[in-house]
């Protein structure tokens, strides 16, 4: 009976992590994003269009390759030094701890990705902003003659009709977001889980350029005249406090042995205090 509810969490997993996937492929494909209108005097809207320096697909390789294979370098280790979890019957098969609590691990981080990009996602269309290059993609064509400060809402676009769409998609970053919850998730891990001997700023170091990798994303997007940087703060944020609430609420760090401080006080396991005779 244990094997049977172990099987049918691991279905369910999938199950849910497969809505989630074709969540984000419906807004993708079928949401249509608000029309919203423009300033004429609005100089933020139109700048030239151009390449990006790094496209969804190397940043998501980029940032599941980075955790999947330091959760299952480390969970590793730890099995081998005797520190890891506990083996798992699936089945009848014996499943290693290391195994296990990589799959376990590497869930939740997906889990966590798919929420922050979802959430991310499902604002775009809502709020419809207008990236820096709306301008030189649309080439917009008002249907009546403006004047300097008008607020333009009927008017056409004559320009790279396919890039219209994603030109309406400005806030907030997906790109910032999934970069910055990559990054707080690994520093997270790596603190919680590995420690060295040797160097003290080795494990910290790795920290930082994490981190700093996460921050040129955000830049890059300001940069290649993506988003107003106001959207890579919003994308920063979400990434962030996602990564925050998964790791601590749902991956549950506290059984890896936190301080104090993050995990719950045990009164059981405090010291009694002698009484003196």
């Amino acid at each position: 009976m244990a094997v049977d509810r172990l099987i049918w969490k691991i279905v369910l997993d999938f199950v849910i992590l497969a809505g989630f996937g074709f969540a984000l492929l419906a807004i993708s494909l079928w949401a249509e994003p608000y029309h919203r209108g423009y300033f004429v005097s609005d100089q933020s809207i139109r700048l030239p269009y151009k390449e990006q320096t790094i496209s969804e697909a190397v940043l998501a390789l980029a940032g599941f390759a980075l955790n999947v294979a330091t959760i299952i370098a480390v969970e590793v280790v730890r099995d081998k030094r005797g520190k890891g979890g506990g083996e798992k019957f699936l089945s009848g098969s014996l499943i290693p701890g290391w195994l296990w609590e990589s799959y376990r691990t590497i869930g939740i981080f997906t889990f966590g990705a798919a929420c922050q990009q979802l959430t991310s996602n499902f604002a775009k269309p809502v709020i419809g902003r207008l990236r820096p290059h709306f301008y030189d993609v649309c080439r917009p064509v008002p249907t009546n003659t403006p004047e300097e400060f008008e607020y333009v809402t009927n008017y056409t676009c004559n320009g790279l009709s396919d890039l219209v769409k994603d030109a309406r998609l400005s806030f907030p970053s997906a790109h910032s977001s999934f970069s910055m919850y990559s990054a707080i998730f690994f520093i997270f891990y790596l603190q919680t889980k590995c420690k060295w001997r040797g160097s003290k700023l080795l494990r910290h170091g790795v920290q930082y350029t994490v981190l700093l990798a996460a921050w040129y994303v955000g830049l890059s997007r300001v940069a290649d005249h993506m988003h107003h940087w106001s959207d890579v703060a919003a994308g920063f944020a979400i990434g962030a406090v996602y990564a925050v609430l998964v790791f601590i609420f749902v991956l549950k760090p506290k059984k890896y042995g936190l301080p104090e401080s993050w995990a719950e006080n045990n009164q059981a396991d405090l010291p009694r205090p002698v009484v003196a005779r």
